[in-house]
């Protein structure tokens, strides 16, 4: 079974309730299962999240998803994968500086 996908705000819900209520995995999990509407603010975004999704999270673990914005701002700063020519590299460059643009991400540009 693979691990669980979370948001951000997911991720840090979790991890906040379980810091706070010291709450075992078991208590967390019977606790979401009795009321999976109850949580209050900044935690409610696991409101009305499945309880085989939480449990995944829990015991199997989880990996934080990108946000669209940093993806592009990864993948911009990484540049190609492979060895190309210097335009090439250019126009890459200029074409993920033009994406994060319209995306409204701010980058450094550099001509590298």
């Amino acid at each position: 079974m693979d691990r669980a996908i979370l948001t951000q705000a997911q991720a840090e819900a979790i991890d906040s309730i379980q810091a706070a209520q010291h709450w075992t995995l078991e208590a967390f999990v019977r606790e979401h299962a009795a009321k999976p509407h109850q949580w209050d603010a900044p935690c409610d975004v696991l409101n009305g999240v499945p309880l085989d999704f939480i449990i995944r999270a829990l015991y199997i673990g989880y990996v934080v998803e990108q946000t669209t914005e940093e993806k592009l701002l990864e993948v911009y700063r990484e540049g190609l994968p492979y060895q190309a020519a210097p335009d090439v590299k250019s126009a890459f460059r200029e074409g993920m500086k033009k994406a994060c643009d319209i995306a409204g991400i701010k980058v450094k540009w550099s001509r590298n």
